[in-house]
Formats: structure tokens, sequence, C-alpha cells
């Protein structure tokens, strides 16, 4: 089975290094995962540095965008880049920042490949098992809740990556996409919606090494957040 992850990549030049090197450890244990580094209109050299630390590795592919629109403008784009290909089977897309490790990648990918023998739709998505701070934690058990009683079911860390699904589903689902940080959530909703096999698996979550979160860096950050997600959750009826 062949993969592609797509990593978007927002103002990330301290950690491109770290990061291609991790995703060159991924391939040479399974050489059919593939990964798609999304300059996500990165203020920074985000753009100049993953040209030139990727150039020598035919695994790796890039994209630019322009003008930063969201976290989720910048997967959906990674991810109709990888359609248009048409060579994958698998789709994925996991942070960029290593808060959680890229190794987990090859886990994901072990768990689709054994589901795909089945023929069925399958959304892969890790589960955190570790958060550093209460707030964190306190955060993802409410937005769990909520989406559980909005939507009829039962979800829980509807953040949690990475994630990795087959072409035909998130082919049917992407364009629809929230361009924000909803997408993560949206796409879970939508595997369960669609009784796709939905499978979770633990993985860790760590402290940051380099660069800064664009959102998570505080209280305020926090709540603004989460004032964002109770709207887009809700829009997710009428997507």
């Amino acid at each position: 089975m062949k993969s592609i992850y797509v990593i978007p990549c927002y103002n990330e030049e301290n950690n491109l290094k770290k990061l291609i090197e991790n995703c060159s450890e991924i391939n040479k244990k399974n050489k059919n995962i593939n990964f798609l580094l999304v300059n996500n209109g990165s203020l920074d050299n985000t753009e100049v540095k993953l040209k030139e630390l990727s150039a020598n590795h035919e695994f790796i592919s890039t994209y630019s965008i322009k003008e930063n629109i969201g976290y989720g403008f910048g997967i959906k784009s990674g991810i109709l880049n990888a359609l248009e290909l048409d060579q994958y089977d698998a789709i994925g897309w996991t942070h960029a920042d290593l808060q959680i490790p890229l190794n987990t990648l090859l886990e994901a990918t072990k768990i689709a490949e054994n589901t795909s023998l089945g023929k069925e739709n399958y959304y892969i998505r890790g589960r955190r098992i570790t958060r550093p701070y209460f707030i964190d934690k306190v955060f993802t058990l409410l937005m769990g809740i909520y989406t559980s009683i909005v939507h009829f079911g039962l979800y829980w860390d509807i953040t949690g990556l990475p994630v990795v699904t087959n072409k035909k589903f998130i082919k049917k689902i992407i364009n629809e996409a929230p361009n924000g940080f909803a997408l993560d959530v949206y796409t879970y909703v939508k595997a369960k919606k669609n009784k796709s096999k939905v499978i979770r698996f633990d993985v860790e979550f760590l402290e940051r090494e380099a660069g800064e979160s664009s959102w998570n860096n505080g209280v305020n950050a926090k709540l603004k957040m989460s004032i964002y997600y109770l709207k887009e959750i809700l829009k997710i009826w009428t997507r």
C-alpha cells in the first residue's frame, strides 16, 4: 500500500532540519511512505529551507501557499495535490512541530494496511495519552463531550493526530472541509457518519522543541479557540 502524509508548515524554519531527518528515517523503514510538506503561507524562511533540505529526497514533495488562510487550508491543498497525482492508496496528515513523534506514522500506516485488506473505508487516528498541561486536558475533554452531544455519537480527543484514511473517502469529503483547525474534527465526524471503520491508537504528546504555536499560547488563546470550535462543530451539519 502506497501512502502519503501531508504536513503543513507555518513558520517552522527552525524545525525543518529535524522534521526532514525524521521523514528520512521513516522512509528507510517503509519505502511506501511518502511526504508532502506544505509551506502554509509562512512569514519566515520556511519556503526556501523546505526546498533546500528536501531537494535530495525523492520521497518528499513540497508545495507552497503564498498567503496563510488557515491550518485546514494547508492540509486541504496538500490532499488535493496528492489526489491529482493519483499514486496513493492512503492519504494522511500530521503536524510539523513534532509534538507527536513522527514515527507514529509507521504504526498508523501498518494499521491502515491491515484494515484496507477488507476493502472498506477506514479512518485511523492517534489518541494522545500524554498532555503536558492540565488546561489542555480539560479543553480536549470538553470539546469531545460537546461534539458527542451535537453529533449524536462518541467522540474523544477530536484533534488527535496523526490521521490516515483511504483515498476514496477523503476524496469524497475534502472539498467541503473547513479552512481552519476544525478540519480535524470535521473529518472525524464525517468518517463516523460515513460508517468508515474508525480505529484509534495511543500516541505520546511532547513539548515543542523549536518555534512556537500559532494559537496554543495562553488562556485567552484557548478561550478564543474554544469559541471557534463551538461554532465550527455546529457548522459540520451543513457541510
